[in-house]
């Protein structure tokens, strides 16, 4: 990371917002709406949202280089949109942490955690039905050559949780259910995998990533629709280190069906997936199933593909096999994402893709062409997943305003910012001679990002900024500050 990666802001020094350079933008074809990411291994880890030209619209990042956040996205919660994202601990390729969920003046309206006693929830999913987990558990590893009571393993699991009552209403484990020889990540591989020695370096033989739901059940599996007399909602569970996508049944917690790794339920139809990130289903009736799904293609370790790319697939349940239906690749010689990526489908057919790893993210047409390009400039940062999505928002807190003069006979100049509000378009820049003066409308100026600059060729002591709607409504004031000047200025 270097000084020209992040934004310097006079008016908010606290914000060091990663930059985030926009190469490709065929305005056509995009359209409008904000992005958001939360890098981490950057100056100052975060949720942040940007507009499509690269400006910055929000910080969320509380100051601290150890807290990170992650899958920072547009959720429906209270019947009305609401900010949702992972905090808490980094711990190599997991995390330890709560879900968050903001209301649109970016108060706290609700915090979800793991119940039944659970280790802290994980990163790797946060949909407003369900969380992920990694839980150690003692297991026997004695054919692996670890002595008997020796061995540990992480179990990845999910629950779904009542957000209001903390309830969970359902819970899985993947050591239930999928066998350890379905994995393709053997024990010591690397400090992240664990060496299964100890509760405090378990072996992470599953690696859960994502989960979804389906809402038909599993009734299409042994009966017609029709006919079904319970509907009872399954899950879609991705584990990179099996790479393997799961139905899970939301009765008995028993698999479905598998598709890929070792003992997949189809036939592969000329392509494939590995280490793959957010499965997630598009479209399912009796004979078919629609799936999305980020394939990073490799590990750095188990190499499928040279590069990564999102994949839409067709799962045909009357002959056990499975096309793909579109593949998106990052233009050029591509981009290989060997951890973290998502694939988001845009109501209008296109897809935004995070990159992971790599902190760019692309839009696609639904023929594949690449309409839209930006990458953070900080190229040590990583961001697991990103979004496209609308959000409207007026903060609680007012607007923040600077203003400085290199003497009191000078020009002074005002910079004015409103973090994570969207309804404004201007600032009326007001000024004063003394406290005690009424304020005088000095200048008006079309808002220019997220931070606006404007100069007045006559000296005032004090200053104020004012946020404008589009129609010419004024919608919240800065606080009255006085007119910074040299030390030397003020004798």
């Amino acid at each position: 990371m270097d000084i020209f990666s992040i934004m310097v802001l006079r008016q908010r020094p606290d914000i060091h917002a990663p930059i985030l350079d926009v190469s490709t933008n065929n305005e056509q074809s995009v359209t409008p709406g904000f992005i958001f990411l939360a890098p981490y291994e950057t100056a100052l880890p975060g949720p942040y949202i940007y507009d499509m030209s690269g400006e910055l619209v929000w910080s969320g990042s509380n100051g601290s280089t150890t807290v990170i956040s992650h899958d920072l996205h547009v959720c429906s919660y209270a019947e009305s949109d609401h900010l949702c994202f992972f905090q808490g601990a980094q711990i190599g390729g997991y995390a330890r942490g709560l879900s968050v969920f903001l209301d649109n003046e970016y108060k706290p309206a609700a915090t979800v955690q793991s119940g039944r006693g659970l280790e802290l929830s994980d990163m790797h999913e946060l949909r407003i039905f369900d969380e992920d987990l990694y839980q150690p558990k003692q297991y026997d590893l004695v054919s692996s050559g670890i002595p008997a009571a020796n061995g540990w393993v992480m179990s990845g699991v999910f629950q779904e949780i009542n957000i209001t009552s903390g309830e969970v209403l359902f819970q899985w484990s993947s050591l239930d259910h999928v066998p350890l020889s379905e994995t393709y990540t053997p024990f010591g591989l690397n400090p992240a995998v664990g060496n299964g020695l100890s509760n405090t370096t378990p072996w992470d033989y599953f690696h859960i990533n994502s989960v979804d739901k389906s809402s038909k059940g599993d009734c299409y599996n042994s009966e017609c629709e029709e006919t079904c007399s319970i509907q009872r909602s399954d899950y879609i569970v991705s584990s990179r280190h099996t790479s393997t996508i799961y139905k899970v049944s939301g009765k008995d917690g028993s698999l479905l069906w598998r598709l890929g790794g070792k003992e997949s339920s189809f036939t592969w139809v000329d392509y494939n997936f590995s280490s793959q990130h957010d499965a997630r289903l598009r479209e399912e009736n009796q004979t078919h199933t629609i799936l999305s799904l980020f394939d990073n293609g490799s590990d750095n370790y188990r190499n499928t593909s040279s590069t990564s790319a999102g994949m839409i697939l067709a799962l045909d349940h009357r002959t056990n096999t499975s096309n793909i239906l579109n593949r998106f690749e990052a233009p050029g010689k591509g981009l290989l994402s060997t951890s973290q990526g998502n694939t988001q489908m845009l109501p209008n057919g296109n897809v935004f893709i995070g990159w992971g790893e790599n902190p760019s993210v692309s839009r696609h047409t639904a023929d594949g062409s690449v309409v839209y390009i930006a990458t953070l400039k900080d190229q040590n940062a990583m961001n697991y997943r990103a979004f496209k999505w609308n959000w409207t928002a007026t903060p609680s807190v007012p607007p923040d305003v600077f203003a400085q003069a290199s003497s009191p006979n000078a020009p002074f100049t005002f910079w004015a910012s409103w973090n994570g509000a969207t309804e404004y378009n201007s600032w009326n820049f007001y000024g004063s001679k003394s406290n005690s003066d009424p304020l005088v409308l000095l200048g008006s100026v079309t808002r220019q990002g997220f931070q606006t600059t404007f100069t007045f060729p006559q000296f005032y002591s004090h200053a104020l900024a004012e946020a404008v709607s589009a129609d010419g409504t004024g919608l919240r004031n800065s606080t009255i500050i006085t007119v910074a000047l040299p030390k030397a200025s003020k004798k």
